[in-house]
């Protein structure tokens, strides 16, 4: 499936490449985009959905589950120096990445401008991320600059693009696959995004696909213990498994090696202080609760 729209889905045929709409029924009403299906034989209608070996899913304001899209995997998180990256926007990405699980990986686009309108937190912001197993690119959609690497790192693979709106998730896809004709939009006199794309859409490419999906101005992955939240900070728990006691929380326990490795410089302190943001957000064993930030923001 590689749009939905309401009620009705595009379907792409992928012995025959012919794409199709198909209406939904109420027992198929959880598609998405890069589901797996199958139609009604008498008419345009989808039957079922085969089984998904995983899904990215968000909490909404009202704590609802929402699924972006399904069967990915890689998802890149694509940055910019404008807009403004809001504060631990990407380790909450990337908490919600690795237990999908999926490949993560960080695009910065528009580098082609970073000179002049790079600011000094925008590079401090990149450094928390280099001691991660991940690749982090620099691109530009306008130039074309990166963009023969990130198409190496991504042939064969289902990829989505997240992130804010405006940071050019659509204009990077437009570039890469230049036959395709993408709605794209320009930043608001604010300097944030404008929501120019409203709903995921699959575009095949090179053995594999993209997926472009709608901007968020924040993002709050379906971790529901923390052993998941674990799982989605690699590098703070291999610090973590040489702590003292099991249920530390990297604040003031004794014999913490987590805190030490920031002291220390091993671990940038933005890790752990995202890391905290979000065991706030899950509390007692809870799942995590949007609209529920820390007062550290």
């Amino acid at each position: 499936m590689i749009a939905r729209y309401g009620s009705e889905v595009d379907v792409l045929d992928t012995r025959q490449r012919v794409q199709q709409r198909a209406r939904l029924r109420r027992k198929t009403d959880d598609v998405v985009c890069g589901d797996r299906v199958f139609l009604e034989a008498t008419e345009a209608a989808v039957a079922r959905r085969a089984d998904r070996h995983n899904q990215l899913t968000r909490r909404d304001v009202s704590n609802r589950p929402r699924t972006i899209a399904a069967n990915i995997d890689r998802v890149w998180i694509v940055i910019a120096p404008r807009p403004e990256v809001p504060s631990f926007l990407v380790d909450r990405f990337l908490a919600g990445i690795v237990n999908l699980p999926a490949q993560p990986g960080i695009l910065v686009n528009k580098w082609d401008r970073a000179d002049l309108q790079r600011p000094a937190a925008f590079d401090a912001l990149l450094e928390n991320y280099r001691c991660l197993n991940l690749d982090l690119l620099r691109v530009s959609a306008h130039t074309g600059y990166g963009l023969d690497r990130l198409r190496t790192a991504a042939r064969g693979h289902s990829n989505i693009l997240v992130g804010q709106s405006g940071v050019g998730k659509s204009s990077l896809i437009q570039a890469l696959l230049p036959r395709e004709e993408l709605r794209i939009g320009n930043l608001g006199h604010s300097g944030e995004g404008r929501h120019t794309t409203t709903t995921a859409r699959w575009y095949e490419a090179e053995g594999g696909a993209w997926i472009d999906s709608p901007g968020v101005r924040d993002f709050t992955p379906e971790i529901s213990s923390t052993a998941e939240l674990v799982r989605g900070f690699p590098d703070l728990a291999a610090f973590a498994e040489r702590c003292r006691f099991r249920d530390c929380t990297h604040r003031a326990e004794p014999g913490c090696a987590v805190t030490v490795a920031v002291a220390d410089g091993g671990l940038p302190a933005h890790r752990l202080e995202a890391w905290h943001e979000l065991l706030q957000e899950i509390g007692a064993g809870g799942r995590l609760m949007p609209g529920n930030r820390g007062a550290r923001r």
